[in-house]
């Protein structure tokens, strides 16, 4: 019962806390609570003798192996419903913390409204990519939602609350492609490695990788893993792009991941990292000069000044119908969709490259209808 007692008590101390807490914090806690009488007046680390300091040691480090799910924090995954967390320290030290998504109690009855509709799009919008342990751990928060707002619309209107969460949806512009069925246990191997800061071993296509993840992206229709092949890790820009639904295979690797921390994924993406490029040897930038042909009256305009194609943008008025955008641009087949979906309202006046992009795929696509 003592052991329960305190295993409990390592709980509470950790949910109480805003901060990850070491072992010998833990251990500093739980003395002066006198939650180890049997080691005399002794309640603080430095009373101890070095003795009694081991011994309480080792005990306090069965306890969090217990709660954690593993013997060995560091090299095995820990398998527990506490929400328990452990990461290196200093030195040999860890440090332990509590996932505070896991220990939420919301009353739905006291829930807000906005919080219950978030909860409700959270769930509507963003479920097939979520990890599986998280929408476990979600589900409650989910039912609660629901009823909150079932509760809110027998109140009010009906489209203020409960069919609000049915009017938003996301959409793919253009020609809409459906997604890939993907394998779920997939998506979640790849989160837990991130989360673990482990590699992953993978069969992709007939050929196993061992890699190094970085991210996942979600490029509707698809998803992708962002990562580095094992033996390409310390070369810059070897990237590796893998379709997630084409992974027959994957595990957690036992070897730690090598992610700089200057990566940020959200840049990689900004600087067109997954654009596909017309020509893969030419990365440089451009400036474009885009002239626009205004014959009737259209939105073009307003979404481009409000929607710009790169963050220096120029849009100039010419004349009443005559527009001119400056924009610094890769030579990527979506500029060059992009720029042919305008139809005969834009010409490209500069740079050459891309204009004889433009030129040849028209080339192209005339031949395909005239039988050449």
């Amino acid at each position: 019962m003592k052991t329960f007692i305190r295993r409990l008590a390592i709980l509470d101390y950790l949910r109480a806390s805003r901060v990850q807490k070491s072992t010998d914090e833990i251990l500093n806690h739980l003395l002066s609570s006198d939650y180890f009488e049997s080691y005399g007046s002794a309640d603080t680390l430095e009373s101890l003798s070095d003795s009694n300091y081991s011994a309480i040691r080792r005990t306090i480090q069965r306890d969090l192996n217990f709660l954690y799910g593993a013997n060995d924090v560091l090299k095995d995954e820990g398998d527990n419903e506490f929400g328990l967390e452990a990461e290196r320290g200093s030195g040999k030290s860890l440090l332990w913390s509590l996932d505070p998504y896991s220990t939420l109690a919301y009353d739905f009855e006291k829930m807000p409204t906005y919080l219950a509709l978030s909860f409700a799009m959270t769930q509507k919008h963003l479920s097939g990519i979520m990890p599986k342990n998280t929408l476990t751990e979600m589900a409650r928060f989910f039912k609660d939602a629901d009823s909150k707002l079932q509760k809110e619309a027998s109140k009010v209107s009906p489209q203020q609350f409960g069919r609000l969460k049915d009017s938003v949806e996301f959409y793919q512009r253009g020609q809409r492609l459906q997604a890939a069925n993907y394998d779920i246990t997939v998506l979640d191997t790849i989160y837990r490695a991130i989360l673990k800061e482990k590699q992953l071993n993978i069969h992709y296509r007939g050929k196993a990788y061992r890699v190094h993840p970085f991210g996942v992206v979600i490029l509707l229709p698809k998803l992708y893993l962002v990562a580095k092949k094992h033996e390409d890790i310390n070369k810059p820009n070897e990237y590796r792009h893998f379709l997630i639904h084409k992974i027959d295979q994957i595990e957690v690797a036992t070897y730690s991941s090598n992610v700089p921390d200057r990566f940020n994924l959200a840049t990689y993406l900004d600087e067109g990292n997954m654009d596909v490029m017309i020509d893969y040897q030419d990365k440089a930038l451009y400036q474009l000069v885009l002239r626009f042909n205004i014959f009737e009256p259209t939105n073009l305009m307003a979404d481009l000044a409000e929607n710009p194609i790169s963050h220096d943008q120029s849009l100039v008025k010419i004349s009443p119908s005559i527009y001119e955008l400056t924009a610094s641009v890769k030579r990527t087949v979506q500029l060059k969709n992009w720029i042919m979906g305008l139809g005969r309202v834009a010409t490209v006046i500069k740079p050459s490259v891309i204009r004889n992009d433009i030129i040849s795929e028209l080339k192209a696509l005339s031949e395909n209808y005239t039988g050449k």
